[in-house]
């Protein structure tokens, strides 16, 4: 095994527990939240704190990664807060505290910044689409064995231990994380001012929208509401898992299949207007579903969906910025991407009490196709303005 493939071997078991550790207790969250006699819309609160932090936090750590050029650090830190945020949640089950560590949880996932970028130093330029879809293929694979880990023994033992899972897979993470070597910085680093020129660049900003908008459209849905939906008509926790696992599965394997020549023939605005036709299909079938079998259907078809779209956009929002001001547009794009997430739990939440669940998403199912229908515009603009 060459050096190279060593780090990029390293960086993946460190992505893998890192995620497990933030997702392995998320399919329970909101049903949990609201067993607790919460309110849907102080739980969508809770659950999009996660998003609140990310917004904040992102575009500094964006600068601070470019500035600095120590993306180990960073990963270090997002490892050892996952595992931190899981310790709270352990200690005690209030509420507030519960809110606090999302907000940690929040600044944990904000260093995925560092990680999605150091991937990318570890490949050629031209391969930037291949390295995104590799990192975000074994992002995938640790939500889904933290959601099939999860269904195998929350039935049994509860929240709690899912708590515990979590907090050691975070510091299974952070331990790992002591090993990645940092590729060698760049000479004169630019100034701060300098970096947040990116900020302005046009195709940065569209597809940083673009991105918030999916994020909304996930996190309303199937990071929080959907296993609301999936356990009203009656599954069991294995059941609810499996389904989470699912979405998940089909999101290894369109986060892999966009970095192939086949989905480069098919072309990026024939993929995306895919991606979000899917995700319009899974709003306004999936709480029509009777039976866990369309249940799982719904989910596979949704993840397929979902980061496919997902990784184009991603790739598509840094692909003509210098590597020097990477981790700047990065920050920039996943703190525009975190309104999504932070927006996505509480809309909906606030959808479900006033409307109840199957007109909620039905709306946002209806945002779907309005967005698969306005994005060749969109992307034909990109080009013209390019």
């Amino acid at each position: 095994m060459t050096n190279l493939k060593r780090k990029r071997l390293l960086l993946y078991l460190v992505t893998f527990f890192y995620w497990f550790a933030q997702y392995v207790y998320n399919p329970y969250m909101t049903p949990y939240l609201l067993g607790l006699n919460i309110s849907a819309s102080f739980a969508g609160v809770i659950v999009g704190m996660y998003g609140s932090t990310q917004l904040l936090c992102r575009l500094p750590l964006g600068l601070a990664a470019d500035n600095k050029q120590k993306h180990k650090l960073f990963i270090l830190l997002g490892a050892l807060l996952s595992a931190t945020a899981s310790l709270i949640r352990v200690l005690s089950q209030n509420p507030y505290v519960l809110l606090s560590a999302n907000a940690i949880s929040g600044v944990a996932s904000s260093m995925w910044i560092s990680f999605t970028i150091l991937n990318s130093l570890y490949y050629e330029p031209h391969e930037l689409s291949r390295s995104i879809g590799s990192i975000n293929a074994v992002n995938n694979a640790g939500i889904l064995a933290a959601y099939l880990l999860g269904g195998l023994f929350y039935q049994r033992f509860g929240m709690v231990l899912m708590f515990w899972m979590s907090l050691i897979s975070g510091a299974i993470a952070t331990v790992l994380a002591l090993f990645i070597v940092d590729e060698p910085p760049k000479p004169n680093p630019l100034p701060v001012r300098q970096l947040l020129r990116v900020v302005g660049q046009r195709r940065l900003i569209v597809y940083s929208l673009l991105a918030a908008l999916f994020q909304f459209i996930v996190f309303a849905t199937s990071n929080s509401f959907s296993n609301t939906v999936i356990q009203n008509i009656g599954v069991t926790s294995i059941q609810l898992s499996i389904c989470s696992a699912l979405f998940t599965f089909a999101g290894v394997l369109s986060s892999y299949f966009v970095g192939t020549k086949r989905a480069a023939a098919i072309g990026e605005t024939r993929l995306t207007v895919i991606g979000f036709s899917l995700l319009a299909l899974y709003c306004f079938l999936l709480p029509q579903m009777k039976s866990f079998f369309g249940m799982t259907v719904m989910q596979f078809l949704g993840g397929c969906g979902g980061t496919s779209v997902f990784s184009l956009i991603m790739s598509a929002a840094i692909r003509d910025v210098p590597d020097e001001q990477r981790s700047t547009a990065m920050g920039f794009f996943q703190s525009v991407y975190a309104i999504g997430i932070m927006a996505g739990p509480s809309v909906m939440g606030t959808l479900i009490d006033w409307f109840r669940i199957t007109p909620a998403f039905s709306i946002v199912g209806v945002v779907c196709v309005l967005t698969a229908a306005a994005y060749p515009l969109i992307s034909r603009f990109m080009r013209r303005a390019a």
